[in-house]
């Protein structure tokens, strides 16, 4: 049966896709280079880069339309329909283009007077601010002199806004003269410098300013940092509650069942603005009962530089009458003298008095002191010597780690570290010397006749502010001023 020609043309197809499967025209030209193979497959590619060059569109540049030159009546018709008056600060829609019945001027009228607000910058000087502000050399100079006298201007935070006013200048070419420069000198206080009949003269206004600090509490749940932000603690008293607690004590201690106290200074004017201070009070409650109770204290006189001391500490340590311990609520576990040595296994002369405490717990510097050693010592593990003047000093060993280093001066019921089992231990606890002139005695017949520096009259004042912070009530701070 004779084929047709779509079976004929099907055949051809076929025997051409045949033979072209047993061409090799797409070679890999990293083989059997220099082979006529290889040729081959160079041939192919130079073909295609021929084929593509040749077919590849042209590159002649477009004319593009040339712009129709528009007269001023015309531009002014543009604008007006574009975005640029709004950008300007006008409103957008159509303008009157000016015509021959406008009567150009010679010189622009000088405004009466001018109002700006400035702002003092980081490291700016009030002098430098107000010649920026175009303030003449007298009258900022007489400006000053005026704040001077009710306080200091090196003393205004910057950031402070000021409004001031300029008048009409005298002349042209001299600097308009100060009417008003009104700003809020402190959260208390209001200045303004404002030009009457006989000249410049200042005028202040006192804000009523609520003092009472801020007291929150609240559970420590999962975690004291979380508990203490959402009770809307203050971030910069949160880092220094978690700083004091830590340095006294151990925050791994801290159990979820336990309450948070903390005091912190708080300024709440009658104007709504408000000031954090710094914190006042720390404390850990369990079960009702405080566990630690910090107060920053600086002396009966709060001079000088205030630290952290443990209510317990100062009441246990600093009462007349009482020996001085550097921890709280230890248990004598060995004497001063000779002893056999758990670990030696021979007697040796002990130099100090082992005071069995809890791990971790906080040791406190027993008198005012200059640290003079913080490190190793061999069977002593982790050791700090003070030296308290008067040909006496104290040793403190086996901590777990130190809080103070050499050349720091601490003051009595400072904590200088924490009770551990370090060197040669066979648990935790204190090992406490007392040295008289560089001879080791017994730290339980040593009572220090000067007291740590402290008088009867500090430890009633430590004790009255202790109380009369404790009074403060939660969100006490917050409610005067807001009506309730």
């Amino acid at each position: 049966m004779p084929a047709t020609a779509a079976e004929s043309s099907q055949g051809l197809w076929l025997r051409f896709l045949t033979h072209y499967r047993k061409l090799d025209i797409a070679h890999d030209l990293a083989e059997d280079i220099g082979t006529p193979r290889w040729w081959r497959g160079m041939g192919v590619l130079a073909t295609a880069i021929a084929c593509a060059l040749t077919l590849a569109p042209g590159h002649a540049r477009f004319e593009a339309a040339m712009a129709m030159p528009l007269d001023a009546t015309a531009t002014n018709e543009w604008r007006s329909q574009t975005l640029r008056p709004m950008a300007l600060g006008a409103e957008k829609g159509q303008r009157m283009a000016p015509t021959r019945a406008v009567t150009p001027i010679a010189a622009v009228p000088e405004r009466p007077s001018i109002s700006l607000v400035a702002t003092l910058a980081q490291g700016d000087s009030l002098g430098r601010m107000l010649e920026r502000a175009g303030v003449g050399a007298a009258d900022g100079a007489q400006a000053l002199s005026l704040i001077a006298s009710t306080m200091p201007p090196e003393e205004i935070a910057p950031g402070t806004r000021f409004d001031i006013t300029l008048g009409k200048a005298s002349a042209p070419g001299q600097p308009r003269p100060l009417d008003k420069l009104d700003f809020r000198a402190r959260m208390d206080l209001d200045l303004a410098v404002s030009r009457g009949a006989g000249g410049l003269a200042l005028g202040s206004h006192a804000i009523a300013v609520d003092t009472t600090p801020l007291r929150i509490r609240g559970p420590v749940g999962p975690g004291l940092y979380h508990a203490a932000r959402a009770a809307g603690a203050p971030m910069k008293a949160i880092e220094q509650f978690l700083h004091a607690i830590d340095a006294h004590f151990s925050l791994d201690e801290v159990a979820p069942g336990d309450t948070f106290d903390m005091i912190v200074g708080y300024k709440r004017s009658a104007r709504g603005e408000t000031e954090v201070g710094d914190l006042l009070y720390a404390g850990i409650e369990h079960d009702g009962k405080p566990r630690t109770q910090l107060l920053r204290w600086s002396g009966a006189h709060d001079s000088g530089d205030a630290q952290f001391f443990d209510a317990q500490a100062m009441t246990e340590q600093r009462t007349s009458n009482a020996l001085i311990m550097p921890v709280a609520g230890a248990r004598i576990t060995s004497s001063f003298g000779m002893r056999y040595h758990p670990i030696l296994g021979f007697s040796r002369m002990h130099s100090g008095t082992d005071l069995a405490v809890p791990w971790g717990s906080p040791i406190y510097a027993v008198a005012d002191a200059l640290v003079t050693y913080a490190g190793w010592r061999g069977g002593y593990g982790n050791y700090v010597k003070l030296e308290h003047g008067g040909a006496l000093a104290t040793g403190y060993g086996h901590m777990s780690r130190f809080v103070v280093s050499p050349g720091m001066r601490v003051r009595a019921g400072q904590v200088i570290g924490y009770v551990g089992s370090t060197g040669m231990s066979t648990g935790a606890h204190l090992h406490y010397e007392v040295f008289r002139d560089g001879a080791s005695v017994d730290p339980m017949s040593m009572h220090f006749t000067v007291r740590a520096g402290v008088d009867k009259a500090e430890m009633d004042a430590f004790r009255a502010k202790l109380a009369r912070i404790l009074t403060v009530k939660p969100g006490a701070a917050l409610q005067r001023f807001s009506g309730k």
